[in-house]
């Protein structure tokens, strides 16, 4: 790793969890402040990062009491070395957390959040379904990825990221979102096809 490669990561690592949190309370803007240096590939690996702190999974998505947290990627992603770098040596509620990257959907169920990257053929609705049932955390970042079935929608409009929540999806996957988070993102039930305030 080169000088300027460990200066980022350090700099990114010291304002992950301040930098979150006010997005969180706030919905910061990619271009305020601290985020004038952070791309948008960053900002969505720090929001990915911290969706584990606002949100709670039943015990049963995990194997063992010491089993890690699973970041699960599916695609090629400038967001992937992102999320390695925020994950590095981190834990959540006393996990160890993994990032994995992922050519094909063959191990989605041992993953807690999984990021699909924007698709040209659209998002496997039946897949998106299924994984929610197993209490997978489903986050994309393409307009059709919500009606798709997926739970969370990261969505870049203008300078500002959207969050978009599936509730069904959400009761589905017996999760419990922070109130903090419900309350920066646009709840969505597909089968109303109208936000929540």
């Amino acid at each position: 790793m080169s000088a300027t490669q460990t200066i980022r990561a350090t700099s990114m690592r010291s304002f992950v969890r301040p930098l979150a949190l006010l997005a969180m309370l706030c919905g910061i803007p990619s271009g305020h402040n601290q985020a004038e240096t952070v791309a948008e590939h960053e900002l969505k690996a720090i929001f990915l990062y911290n969706f584990a702190n606002y949100i709670a999974w039943p015990e049963s998505a995990f194997k063992k009491r010491q089993s890690p947290f699973n970041y699960c990627l599916l695609g090629e992603s400038r967001i992937n070395a992102s999320l390695k770098t925020v994950a590095a040596n981190e834990t959540i509620k006393g996990r160890a957390l993994r990032v994995l990257e992922l050519d094909d959907t063959e191990q989605l169920s041992d993953c807690h959040i999984l990021f699909v990257h924007q698709r040209q053929d659209g998002y496997p609705s039946g897949l998106m379904r299924q994984l929610a049932a197993e209490s997978v955390l489903t986050v994309g970042d393409g307009e059709a990825f919500i009606p798709s079935g997926g739970t969370i929608g990261l969505l870049k409009k203008e300078r500002r990221i959207d969050l978009l929540i599936n509730m069904e999806a959400i009761e589905l996957g017996q999760l419990k979102v922070s109130s903090k988070l419900l309350r920066l993102a646009k709840r969505v039930r597909l089968s109303r096809e109208t936000p929540e305030p």
